[in-house]
């Protein structure tokens, strides 16, 4: 069966002399982990703001994904600092949930990422991997239909990195969301993905897109950046 996809065309931006997107296209594909990877430098989070609305692509004739419910998580958290870490997840969680609920579901992403005991915390308390923590279950409280993921898994330890990435994956595939997530770690790449885009080149092109399985290897995901 034909995988069904998003397709995003006539991407273009210039900033100065200096030409990152010409009449560029990419098919992400719908309910799937979508990795994006590449030199630093190469346009992916530029990538990531045009398609999400962010920013402009400079010619008129483009859709953006923001028709869908979308969710990002940007590299910065951009967290309220009076506000506490519960405070923080609750006021985007409020539009979509009534109050009856929002205790709860609040809670449920909190221990997603393993930080339930610091809800009553301010963000100037805490280190700066649980604030990107924070980020995270405050963008998953969102029921969007995409999740758009910049280096998400920055200043996190490997040994919570890897706990949050396993249940990430189990609430992609229950709640059918798709995902499209730019990073410079090989190893998370491997862990969550389900397809992986090699950006390269400039003005930027994709390079190769590759099914991730068993098969694929640290050492030839290197090879081809």
């Amino acid at each position: 069966m034909e995988e069904m996809t998003f397709n995003i065309k006539n991407i273009n931006k210039t900033y100065g002399n200096k030409v990152i997107f010409r009449d560029f296209e990419i098919d992400f594909y719908r309910d799937k982990v979508n990795c994006i990877i590449g030199k630093s430098g190469c346009g992916k989070t530029t990538l990531l703001n045009i398609i999400s609305g962010v920013i402009k692509s400079d010619i008129e004739d483009f859709e953006t994904l923001e028709r869908f419910k979308l969710s990002y998580i940007f590299q910065e958290d951009r967290l309220i600092q009076w506000l506490t870490v519960e405070e923080n997840i609750k006021l985007i969680g409020k539009k979509y949930y009534d109050e009856s609920v929002i205790d709860s579901v609040c809670d449920k992403y909190l221990e997603l990422v393993g930080i339930g005991e610091y809800k009553k915390y301010y963000p100037q308390m805490l280190s700066g991997g649980i604030r990107q923590r924070v980020n995270i279950a405050r963008a998953f409280i969102c029921p969007s239909k995409v999740i758009i993921m910049d280096e998400p898994f920055k200043s996190i330890d490997a040994k919570n990195k890897k706990m949050i990435i396993e249940r990430l994956k189990e609430i992609f595939k229950k709640e059918k969301r798709t995902a499209i997530f730019v990073t410079h770690d090989i190893e998370e790449a491997l862990l969550l993905a389900d397809k992986i885009f090699i950006l390269g080149d400039s003005p930027v092109n994709i390079k190769d897109i590759l099914d991730n399985n068993k098969n694929l290897e640290k050492n030839s995901l290197y090879s081809l950046i």
